[in-house]
C-alpha cells in the first residue's frame, strides 16, 4: 500500500466512524440499547483500525507525524471526517 492508498483508507474509515456515531446517537435517542451497543462496538473497532493503520503508515515512512495527528483528530461530523484532500 502506498501513501495515497493509506490516506484514502484513513479518510474512508473516518467517514465510517462519523456514520456510526450518527447511528449510535439515533439508537440512544430511541432508547434502543441493543442497537446502540452494536454500533458503538463497530465504531470502537473502526477507531482501533484507524489508529493502527496510521501508526503503521508512520512506522513504514508513508505518513508523517502531522498526517497521523490529522488522522487521529476528533470527528464531530461527516463534514469534517475528510482530512486528506490531496
Amino acid at each position: 500500500m502506498d501513501a495515497h492508498e493509506i490516506r484514502d483508507h484513513l479518510n474512508l474509515t473516518r467517514c465510517y466512524i462519523a456514520a456510526l456515531s450518527d447511528l449510535v446517537w439515533s439508537a440512544s435517542e430511541i432508547r434502543d440499547a441493543t442497537t446502540l451497543r452494536y454500533y458503538a462496538d463497530k465504531r470502537q473497532q473502526a477507531a482501533h483500525d484507524l489508529k493502527a493503520r496510521a501508526i503503521c503508515g508512520q512506522r513504514d515512512g508513508l505518513l508523517t507525524a502531522q498526517d497521523v495527528e490529522r488522522a487521529m483528530s476528533p470527528i464531530s461530523s461527516l463534514e469534517d471526517a475528510l482530512v486528506f484532500t490531496d
